[in-house]
C-alpha cells in the first residue's frame, strides 16, 4: 500500500476484508500503529477499504471514482421490491445510478447475456440508470469512465468528443 496506485492498493485492502483474512478493526489498528514514510497514505487507503467489494475490478472502479472526487457510490447496493431483487457492484442510492464492473469470465455464455438484459430492464423500470464498464474501460480508459459517471451524476461535460468508438 505504500507505493501501489490507489486502485491496486484498495483492491488488496478490500480483498483482505472480503476474504476475512483481516477484519476491519485489525486493519485499522495496524494502520494506526504505522510510523514512517507513507503512513498517511496507508491510513487513507485503510479508511476507504470495504469488504463488500467482490472483485478487483469493482475496487479499481471505486478507486477511479474516489480519485475523481465522485462521491456517493457504495459497493454491493441492494435494489429490492416485491417483484425484484438484485445487487449492483456500486450504487448511488440517492441518484439511483448503478455501476457494474463486468469481466468476461462471468459474462461469456448466452444465458449470461439473457440474465443481464433482464436485470438491466428490471433496474431501468425501477428508475435506476445502469452503467456497465468492461475490464478494458476500467483499466485502460479511466478518463472515459470518469466522464460517463460524472455525466450520469449531472456533472458538466469535461471532454469532447465523449463517445469512443468500440
Amino acid at each position: 500500500m505504500r507505493t501501489l496506485p490507489l486502485a491496486e492498493a484498495l483492491a488488496i485492502a478490500d480483498s483482505a476484508l472480503h476474504q476475512r483474512i483481516l477484519d476491519a478493526d485489525d486493519l485499522h489498528a495496524a494502520a494506526h500503529q504505522l510510523r514512517g514514510p507513507h503512513r498517511r497514505r496507508i491510513q487513507h487507503i485503510v479508511a476507504l477499504a470495504d469488504g463488500r467489494a467482490e472483485s478487483v475490478l469493482e475496487s479499481a472502479l471505486r478507486a477511479i471514482l474516489i480519485e475523481a472526487g465522485i462521491d456517493g457510490f457504495e459497493p454491493q447496493v441492494a435494489v429490492r421490491d416485491e417483484e425484484f431483487s438484485a445487487r449492483v457492484d456500486l450504487g448511488h442510492r440517492k441518484l439511483r445510478i448503478a455501476l457494474e464492473a463486468d469481466g468476461f469470465e462471468h459474462h461469456s455464455a448466452r444465458q449470461d447475456l439473457v440474465k443481464d438484459c433482464r436485470r438491466h430492464v428490471n433496474l431501468s423500470i425501477r428508475g435506476w440508470t445502469l452503467l456497465r464498464f468492461s475490464w478494458e474501460d476500467v483499466m485502460y480508459d479511466r478518463d472515459w469512465v470518469v466522464e460517463a459517471v460524472g455525466r450520469s451524476c449531472g456533472r458538466p461535460p469535461l471532454t469532447k468528443p465523449f463517445l469512443h468508438a468500440a
